[in-house]
């Protein structure tokens, strides 16, 4: 029994490792102030951020991508540069030298994982990681704002409440009110504290529901990372409101109109 018992605690140890050692992550990834959106979320091991190898050629724009199915290798060509990616190993190709990386190449649910750094970088481009996200660059562009993952957090929630059903356009705008919020003198200085105001009663309705807890999604995140990076679309806009669903007609009658998206009018 005590043998029985060892066994499944052995089992359960090496499952948590290799859950925690390959859990994908929301980790954006800019290409020259771009941000992408892979099918399938990175994840990092020994500090390197792996994404799928399609995913990472075809935005560097790679003239080819093969896979060798007996020898287990990914190659990537760009131009004249040949990359080979044995999948398993530490050790990869470049132009026929070899180079030791930091973690192995991993197939992780069908699909192959690459060091987006060791691909970027051997190609020319720049690699900054900054505010969670991944910036690869070859025209000098480097982010312009600073913010945490707790930020990135409590923002793409809201979005996701406020906006769901909402084209991109009307999902940035609203990113765009609580950051503006964040910035004015008349209300809380954090993102999160923005949200959870209630000096004049709650703000936003996804607190007083629950819905604020919601997993955002992807396009959600990314409406999220625009604004945080300095994409405004509704200037100096503080309000919303979908006046279909409203009961409260203070801020059309107080503030002054900016603009329509879609289901909700913008004031200042």
């Amino acid at each position: 029994m005590k043998r029985i018992m060892l066994l499944m605690i052995s089992l359960i140890l090496v499952f948590s490792f290799s859950s925690k050692a390959f859990a994908s992550q929301v980790i954006p990834i800019y290409v020259n102030g771009n941000v992408l959106t892979p099918d399938v979320n990175p994840y990092i091991q020994n500090q390197r951020t792996f994404v799928p190898i399609r995913f990472i050629g075809e935005a560097l724009n790679a003239t080819s991508i093969k896979w060798d199915y007996s020898s287990k290798t990914a190659t990537l060509v760009f131009n004249q540069n040949v990359i080979k990616l044995p999948v398993g190993s530490r050790y990869v190709t470049v132009n026929g030298k070899q180079y030791k990386i930091d973690a192995p190449i991993n197939l992780v649910r069908g699909r192959t994982f690459v060091p987006v750094r060791f691909i970027s970088e051997t190609l020319g481009y720049d690699v900054i990681w900054a505010n969670s996200s991944v910036y690869i660059s070859n025209n000098g562009y480097t982010p312009s704002n600073k913010y945490s993952s707790e930020d990135l957090y409590w923002l793409s929630r809201i979005v996701e409440a406020e906006a769901v059903g909402e084209p991109y356009a009307g999902k940035l705008a609203v990113a765009n009110v609580i950051i503006n919020r964040k910035k004015s003198s008349e209300f809380p200085s954090t993102i999160k504290s923005v949200i959870f105001d209630n000096k004049y009663g709650i703000q936003f309705s996804p607190v007083a529901d629950g819905n604020i807890y919601n997993t955002p999604t992807q396009e959600s995140i990314n409406a999220a990372i625009a604004a945080l990076n300095g994409s405004n679309n509704i200037g100096n806009s503080l309000y919303f409101l979908n006046p279909a669903k409203s009961s409260n007609f203070w801020i059309m009658n107080n503030r002054k109109f900016v603009t329509q998206i879609n289901n909700h009018y913008f004031y200042a």
